[in-house]
């Protein structure tokens, strides 16, 4: 069993502002996610890959279904109301087959390190002038990772091993709402985003054993995006009574672009220390150095332990940082966004 607490100091929402959203594999996720040091089960295709050299044998595994809820509260956004978003998506986030030989291991595995789905439908009705106002908004945004990957020992205490992950992300967005003034004037608002990307990730790593009870790690990776169509539609009706002579007005658009958004850079360090046979400890830190003006550099944090209480049982805890990789606001902005720096725990 998994259990993800998440502490905001502000409204969570899911964007690209962050790296860490979805917790991968079940024994790395109950570990906070720091695995870039332990990796020795398929898990560590996507962590880690030079350390699946020390997988134990053959294996066919999967994290089965993640539910990943999320809720965003707007105080009094709407006249005095409050705009309350929910997002909720049970996904399948892991998927991997690894095979053994001799000094060589192969994998394919299949991950989902992102999701987010909503559907809003809201009414509200006396808001001052407004007689009703109803708003549906309906998006999802899920993104897919696949690929091989490969490792080899180099010696007893050092490994090596690349991953290459096919890239794709399915976005749609929904939104139309309906103003009715109380002088008889409305207005109808609705638009339309579709964004598909593809690209690829390769991602290098290495373990090294200096110590028979420290191993240490290394991984590097960068998304490529090679296609990334996006198009977007709008439509805006309206009549305005407000002088007592109906004043009709409409507004219809289309845009379409190609633009590819620059992926960040990734190095991931790690250490996990094996004081006894049943005992574990491992760190991470996580460097992102942004490729897009706009956006910042990001260093994450994370930490897990284990403890096996007989050869098939074990208790896992694990601590993690999600921050956002966007500035942080100040008297020179002028356009206000949501600064969120997420905590979280794990437990299993």
């Amino acid at each position: 069993m998994l259990i993800i607490i998440c502490i905001t100091t502000s409204e969570l929402h899911a964007d690209d502002a962050h790296y860490k959203n979805m917790l991968i594999g079940e024994r790395a996720a109950t570990m906070g996610g720091s695995y870039v040091a332990v990796s020795d089960d398929s898990t560590g295709c996507y962590y880690n890959p030079g350390g699946i050299a020390y997988a134990v044998g053959d294996s066919l595994s999967g994290s089965g279904n993640v539910m990943h809820q999320m809720k965003t509260v707007y105080h009094q956004a709407i006249g005095t109301k409050d705009w309350v978003r929910d997002s909720e998506a049970l996904v399948p986030n892991y998927f991997s087959v690894l095979k053994k030989f001799k000094s060589y291991s192969f994998c394919f595995s299949y991950v989902v390190p992102e999701a987010f789905i909503e559907h809003q439908d809201l009414v509200f009705e006396n808001l001052g002038t407004i007689k009703k106002y109803y708003q549906s908004l309906h998006s999802e945004d899920i993104t897919y990772l696949m690929g091989p990957s490969a490792a080899m020992n180099l010696g007893d205490d050092i490994s090596i091993g690349f991953t290459l992950y096919y890239h794709y992300r399915s976005f749609m967005r929904q939104q139309h709402y309906f103003i009715e003034i109380t002088d008889g004037s409305y207005q109808v608002f609705y638009e339309s985003k579709k964004l598909r990307e593809d690209g690829l990730m390769p991602k290098i790593g290495a373990q090294w054993s200096p110590l028979n009870l420290l191993t240490v790690g290394v991984a590097l990776d960068q998304t490529i995006l090679f296609n990334a169509p996006y198009q977007a539609d709008l439509s805006y009706h309206s009549t305005d009574n407000s002088t007592g002579t109906a004043s009709l007005a409409t507004t219809m658009n289309r845009t379409k672009t190609e633009l590819k958004r620059n992926m960040p850079l990734h190095i991931a360090f790690g250490a996990a220390y094996f004081p006894t046979p049943s005992q574990l400890y491992t760190f991470d830190i996580d460097y992102y150095q942004a490729q897009e003006k706009g956006r910042v550099d990001v260093i994450n944090f994370s930490g897990g332990t284990e403890y096996y209480i007989n050869p098939t049982n074990a208790v896992r805890l694990g601590l993690f940082t999600n921050y956002t990789n966007l500035p942080q606001p100040d008297s020179s902005t002028t356009s206000p966004y949501e600064y969120i720096d997420i905590y979280g725990a794990s437990f299993g």
